[in-house]
Order: structure tokens, then C-alpha cells, then sequence
């Protein structure tokens, strides 16, 4: 499913970029959460693959296509799973490859020709990640380790292609579910789209967070389904549950599509985070609204269900209550609340806009139900 693109325009609406990564990958900046040491000897396994990068450019530098070569191409997995994803038949994929190599014909699907024009930076981004895959895989690997509850050990397994041309406007994609270990497909075009003049080692360490994003979802999702504290319902919270539990189901992930350089998120973010909670508030409310209104209550069900709030306010409202508490507690405060389950999510928040009044409070509805 398509993940950080969507989440960052919720996130960040009306705010800057976020400034490149200054450090390099040794040396990451101490104050980000995912960059802590883990706790629990989680065995979190990232495998990193190139090779559909290096091959789809390799074919596009060349001065004229080689219809030959397309054939190898979608016979890679990355490539099959990206022309899955998009929908479309593998002739779009071939026309599209082949409007690369075109003045006037404009793809319809996979953007070849950007990427075509760009070879030679793309290549120098190549060759310098080359030395770098086992570093970065296993960096992520620590990184999504590090968030995680002590109270288990998790294991977890994640495939990732670095390719280009993926469908759409994500920087990548996850295949949830489709095969063990699950698969990843980053369009290294997207991914660093913008950050033309940024150090090789800022590229690293800004594609290392993705990864890491993506492994820490997944270790994530396998500790909830065995953790009692989130496969039982809280009849405390009534209405409003399913709301509470899907923000603090997503938002420890999604502190991860944040740079180093804008934690804590609370300071360099500030207007942003009011508005994410406030959202959350008002969102609140109307499932609290619609607890006497069995077809009110039902539609707010399947939003949920459909990933409809996953994004905003789940999302974003969720980032900020995580790294909140982080900044208000430590890191494993968090920890400690992750392992107790969504009330105790909210809970810890709710101490930490009590102490901290420049944090956005939580709704009266919410904290009623905290009580």
C-alpha cells in the first residue's frame, strides 16, 4: 500500500520541507528517538537490493532502446510487483519505457523520461550507496528496533528494492502481506527528487529513516497481534475507541517520516501539531456524537476500517502525541505506554500537556474517557 508521501502532505500542509540531513551515517543526531538503542533483542531482519535501480538505469543510458532488454527487466521482482501495484498491463509499462527514448510521446503511467534525462546524477547516487547497502540495512534494522516495547521480542522480515519509476506519487511502496518477508519498492527518483546539492551521507541517512519506517510498521503490527494490551477492546473508552486506537497504532511509524532536524516535533513544528490534535478532537467528538446513531456509528467504523483517518488525523495526530511524550518522559516512558495499549497512549500524553501547557490538550471527550 502507498504510505509517507500522503502522510507527510497531511502532516506538513502549509509548512517548509524539512532540511536535509547533515550528518553522515555513523553519526546520526542522538536526539532522535529511532536512532536510540533498543531494548529487547528484537530480531528485525532488512535485506537491501539494487539491482532493479542499477538495471532499469543501465537501460535507459543507453543511446537507443533495446526492446530485448525490457524482457529482463519485468522478469525482476520489483518491476512485476510495481507493475501490479500501478494496476496496468506490462504493454503500458513497455510503451511508457519506450517514450523514454522519445522527444514528443509522453508517458501515461511510469515516468521513464525523467529519469532517462537525470541518468547521470542518478548514477553517481548509485555507485556511491554501493558500499553502503549492508550499513544502511543494518542501521534499519536498529532504528526500527528502537521504539519498540521491551516486554517481547519481535521478529521481523523486510525486502527492499531500490528501483525507479513506480506509479503514482509515492517515494515507495509496501506489498503488505504479499509474501514473507514483505516487500518494499523504493523509487530512488521520488525519494530524493529534491535534494539535489545534499551530501551522498544526508541521502543515506534520509533513505536508511524510510527503510526503517517501513521495517518498524511491520515489527510493529506483529507485536500488537500478540500483545493482549491491543488484540482486547477497551469498553472504557466506548465510542471513541476505535478512533484512539488507530492514532496510537500509526502514530509511533510515523514519527519515522520525520527528519532528525525537526525533532522535537512540539518546537519546530508547533502550528502543525495544534492543528493535528485539534483535529483529533474534532474527530472525537463526532464519534462521540454518533454513539446513540447505530448507522452514524457504523459509517465512522468503516472509515476507520478503510484507512480513511489512518492519514489525518491518526496519522499525523499520532506522530505528535509519540514524540510529545518522548520529549515530556524519555523514550521509554513511550515504551512503556506502547506496551499497555491505546488508553495508556492517551494517558501518557494527557500528563504531558498537563505539565507542558504549550501542548495542545486532548478534548474533553477524550480525557472523560481516560478517567
Amino acid at each position: 500500500m502507498r504510505r509517507w508521501a500522503a502522510l507527510l502532505a497531511a502532516i506538513l500542509t502549509g509548512c517548509a520541507s524539512a532540511p536535509a540531513a547533515k550528518t553522515s551515517l555513523p553519526q546520526a543526531a542522538a536526539k532522535s528517538p529511532y536512532d536510540a538503542p533498543p531494548t529487547a533483542s528484537h530480531a528485525i531482519e532488512v535485506r537491501l537490493d539494487s539491482r532493479p535501480a542499477r538495471d532499469i538505469l543501465a537501460s535507459l543510458s543507453r543511446t537507443r532502446l533495446e526492446r530485448s532488454e525490457l524482457l529482463v527487466l519485468e522478469d525482476l521482482p520489483a518491476v512485476r510487483l510495481a507493475i501490479r501495484d500501478s494496476g496496468r498491463s506490462s504493454e503500458v509499462f513497455e510503451r511508457d519505457f519506450a517514450a523514454a527514448f522519445e522527444q514528443e510521446t509522453r508517458t501515461a503511467v511510469f515516468d521513464f523520461r525523467s529519469i532517462r534525462l537525470a541518468r547521470d546524477r542518478w548514477r553517481v547516487l548509485l555507485e556511491g550507496l554501493a558500499s553502503r547497502e549492508k550499513d544502511v540495512a543494518a542501521r534499519a534494522s536498529r532504528q526500527a528496533a528502537a521504539l519498540l516495547p521491551s516486554d517481547r521480542a519481535v521478529t521481523a522480515r523486510l525486502q527492499v528494492y531500490l528501483s525507479f519509476g513506480l506509479a503514482g506519487l509515492a517515494d515507495h511502496v509496501s506489498m503488505a502481506g504479499s509474501a514473507d518477508p514483505e516487500e518494499v519498492i523504493v523509487d530512488l527518483a521520488r525519494a530524493f527528487g529534491e535534494s539535489e546539492g545534499e551530501s551522498l551521507d544526508g541521502q543515506v541517512v534520509r533513505l536508511t529513516r524510510l527503510i526503517a519506517g517501513e521495517a518498524f510498521r511491520q515489527a510493529w503490527k506483529t507485536y500488537c497481534e500478540s500483545s493482549p494490551s491491543w488484540r482486547r477492546p477497551d469498553p472504557r473508552l466506548g465510542p471513541i475507541e476505535l478512533l484512539l486506537r488507530a492514532t496510537a497504532e500509526r502514530g509511533p511509524a510515523a514519527v519515522f517520516a520525520f527528519d532528525e532536524n525537526f525533532l522535537p516535533l512540539a518546537v519546530w513544528l508547533k502550528e502543525p501539531m495544534r492543528r493535528a490534535v485539534e483535529d483529533l478532537n474534532r474527530q472525537a467528538e463526532k464519534f462521540a456524537a454518533g454513539q446513540n446513531d447505530l448507522e452514524r456509528r457504523a459509517e465512522l467504523a468503516a472509515e476507520v476500517r478503510r484507512g480513511d483517518l489512518a492519514r489525518r488525523p491518526a496519522g499525523s495526530a499520532g506522530a505528535f502525541l509519540a514524540d510529545a511524550i518522548v520529549e515530556a518522559s524519555g523514550l521509554d516512558a513511550l515504551r512503556t505506554a506502547l506496551e499497555r495499549g491505546p488508553r495508556s497512549f492517551f494517558e501518557a500524553y494527557d500528563r504531558a500537556s498537563q505539565a507542558d501547557k504549550s501542548l495542545p490538550p486532548l478534548s474533553p471527550v477524550i480525557r472523560e474517557r481516560l478517567k
